[in-house]
């Protein structure tokens, strides 16, 4: 199988790719700049340029692989949006009847605000937050574009770990680094679900190759803890003093309504991708990922 892979030098895509590589599948990775060219190539993957929010320059390229995967991020909120939501529909456009693969990577806030007490799956209906309603619809988008001839799915992951990078990684470094210790937003009691970062591409992997067409999974690997207590443990794995809470008005100021998100519950089961697909997270655990990330410090 050839995937073309939109946010191949990222986080989440570029493991994907890692993984798709090692499954002995051809990548495509969309690149918008020399340097990220260069990483692809070096990889061993081909090089599309273009700017995914021109999708005209590259969706001709992206239609002749076998499968399509938009694993990416903007960090300007609304230009992500607009970006992310026009080259969906260019590329959903041109696969119809094809019967091709299309993922779509995404986080798992479209679920909602679920509570502490109750593990939630696929059938439970989205309630995002409203910075985020916009991307719950166009997942619908994706799921429905099944009755079009267009094998998609939707992978919705919690909080994404591992190789010392990403969101959390780099979050928990610029808290402590600025504070000297780690916040949680709120009282911190909610609950947080994780996934590593290879096991989340190992299970879009999977989907590319086997999912069935309007999939959607949960990408959940049953660790949860409540954010105190992730806080408390990462700042004493960190080496900072002990863990405080930041009241939600004042992280709004710095994280803007994501501030409010990170007050969620979520409990996620992942039966159907284990049912469907044979997932089975095997890394390792967020206190092992800490004390990785610990040694970025010395």
């Amino acid at each position: 199988m050839e995937a073309f892979v939109i946010g191949a030098t990222g986080y989440i895509g570029g493991a994907v790719v890692d993984h798709l590589l090692e499954r002995g599948h051809d990548v495509v990775g969309l690149a918008r700049s020399t340097a990220s060219a260069q990483t692809l190539e070096a990889a061993g993957v081909k090089v599309q340029p273009g700017e995914v929010g021109r999708p005209a320059e590259w969706v001709a390229r992206a239609l002749q692989a076998d499968a399509v995967v938009f694993a990416w991020l903007d960090p300007v909120p609304d230009r992500f949006r607009e970006a992310d939501t026009a080259a969906v529909r260019s590329v959903l456009q041109a696969m119809r009847g094809t019967d091709k693969a299309f993922l779509y990577v995404t986080g798992s806030l479209g679920t909602g605000n679920t509570g502490p007490e109750v593990e939630v799956d696929e059938s439970t209906p989205d309630d995002p937050p409203a910075f985020l309603s916009w991307r719950s619809a166009l997942e619908g988008e994706i799921r429905r574009a099944a009755d079009s001839g267009v094998r998609s799915a939707v992978v919705r992951a919690p909080m994404v770990y591992g190789r010392t990078s990403g969101f959390v990684a780099t979050s928990l470094l610029a808290d402590y680094n600025s504070s000297g210790r780690v916040h949680y937003v709120g009282d911190g009691d909610n609950l947080l679900a994780f996934v590593h970062v290879d096991d989340l591409a190992a299970l879009c992997v999977s989907a590319l190759e086997r999912a069935p067409a309007g999939s959607l999974y949960l990408a959940g690997n049953g660790e949860s803890m409540s954010y105190r207590d992730f806080s408390v443990m990462a700042s004493r794995a960190l080496g900072g003093g002990e863990a405080a809470s930041l009241p939600v008005d004042v992280a709004s100021q710095a994280l803007g309504p994501f501030a409010e998100a990170l007050t969620y519950s979520q409990r996620l089961s992942n039966a159907a991708a284990r049912e469907q697909l044979d997932w089975s997270p095997k890394m390792h655990d967020v206190a092992e990922e800490l004390r990785l990330l610990k040694q970025r410090l010395v």
